[in-house]
């Protein structure tokens, strides 16, 4: 029965994979998306490779965190059922946010079920989960600050800056080259954060080590991302705001610093929400608070966000009782 168990939350591991490479990782590469630079299947090489990278060299914190930490270094180890509670109720709201093309938060429903199931069982690490709630709060907002003044002070500069180059060629590779570096920056973020969260589970459950998970979900998410994340890319990178190519490489600059950061304390965020609020910093710079605030999918997304993690538990809880 335990085989069975831990054979049924690794497959579920590797769909919650998937659907991360769809929602989180196709989200990331939105604003390059959106400015027109890097296709879909670009985008498969970058993930595939920086994503594991990540994970296997900076992940280790998060991993920690979301295996052992929210609830205990024992209570996924000794409750094998309760880690596949975590894993496809994630999988599910995941899911479903990819079918309605909302760039859910994989940090908030990976969290929130497992929190559920600490509570469930009383040994959810409360002060930990405090500490974790700060951090998503203040990371999307700082996402959004230095967007906006970024947008305001430093974009016109680059922007005279550029054009003063020697010829349109030089400027097209210069910001060819830049977007590349910033999407394997961003890659390599998005892996040592998003990928704790998807094997995380179970990996704190023992179904698979470290370098092992590490390998497998870096493949998952790529095929995810080339195969389902056409719809949220789209949300994220054209429907949200429109992104020219500068405003791509700083959205993915400003996000995938602030990941790495969170990644070095252990904290798994908002991959989805802290570059979506990037965006829309540069579009409030660009466009104003009216015109960025009446958009309806910015309205969605921030109804969607703060209910994530607290439907997540409850499902996760409900799930835990009818199987005990």
């Amino acid at each position: 029965m335990v085989n069975l168990l831990s054979a049924l939350t690794g497959a579920s591991s590797i769909g919650l994979a998937l659907n991360i490479g769809a929602n989180n990782s196709a989200a990331e590469m939105g604003p390059a998306y959106g400015a027109g630079i890097r296709s879909r299947r670009q985008s498969l090489v970058l993930i595939a490779v920086f994503c594991t990278l990540g994970a296997s060299l900076a992940g280790h914190r998060v991993l920690e965190t979301v295996g052992r930490g929210l609830v205990g270094k024992g209570t996924l180890a000794g409750h094998p059922a309760g880690a596949l509670v975590v894993v496809l109720t994630a999988v599910c709201m995941i899911g479903l946010a990819n079918a309605l093309r909302l760039p859910i938060s994989t940090a908030h429903t990976v969290v929130g079920a497992t929190v559920g199931l600490g509570l469930f069982y009383g040994t959810a690490n409360l002060s930990l989960l405090r500490a974790l709630i700060g951090w998503w709060v203040v990371t999307p907002v700082v996402s959004l600050a230095v967007s906006y003044a970024l947008g305001r002070l430093a974009y016109p500069r680059l922007v005279t800056n550029f054009g003063r180059l020697s010829s349109e060629k030089t400027a097209y590779r210069v910001i060819g080259w830049s977007v590349t570096l910033s999407g394997c920056w961003m890659a390599f973020s998005a892996g040592s954060n998003s990928l704790a969260k998807a094997l995380g589970p179970a990996v704190g459950a023992g179904v698979f080590g470290s370098t092992t998970g590490a390998i497998i979900g870096g493949l998952a998410m790529a095929a995810g991302a080339l195969v389902l994340g056409g719809r949220v890319m789209k949300t994220v990178g054209k429907e949200i705001t429109s992104v020219c190519p500068l405003c791509a490489i700083l959205v993915e600059l400003i996000s995938a610093s602030i990941v790495f950061t969170a990644s070095r304390f252990g904290m798994p965020v908002s991959l989805t929400e802290i570059v979506t609020c990037s965006v829309i910093g540069f579009g409030l710079a660009a466009n104003g608070v009216r015109r960025t605030t009446d958009n309806h999918h910015v309205r969605r997304i921030m109804v969607l966000w703060p209910a994530a993690p607290v439907t997540s538990a409850a499902i996760a809880m409900g799930l835990q009782s009818v199987l005990r």
